[in-house]
């Protein structure tokens, strides 16, 4: 599909969308537009956190998932 298609598509989307659809429509062109070069800042509390994980990872005392778990937890296929 050309970007010609794709834009009259949307407009007709648009033009025919209920409330619900041109929110999403809107915030999602809304943040595809900010400016999203905020730097990350970590609080002292926050890397204390990752330290405290990281510690339990290493000593086996936290449970990991592999792809295909993680895979079919996020899409519900087993329960969490």
């Amino acid at each position: 599909m050309q970007t010609l298609d794709i834009r009259q598509k949307l407009h007709q989307y648009v033009d025919d969308g209920d409330e619900k659809l041109l929110k999403l429509m809107f915030a999602l062109a809304k943040e595809y537009n900010e400016d999203n070069d905020v730097d990350l800042v970590f609080t002292d509390e926050d890397i204390k956190l990752f330290d405290e994980r990281r510690e339990k990872r290493l000593k086996g005392e936290s449970k990991t998932f592999g792809w295909q778990e993680a895979k079919e937890m996020i899409t519900r296929k087993k329960p969490i």
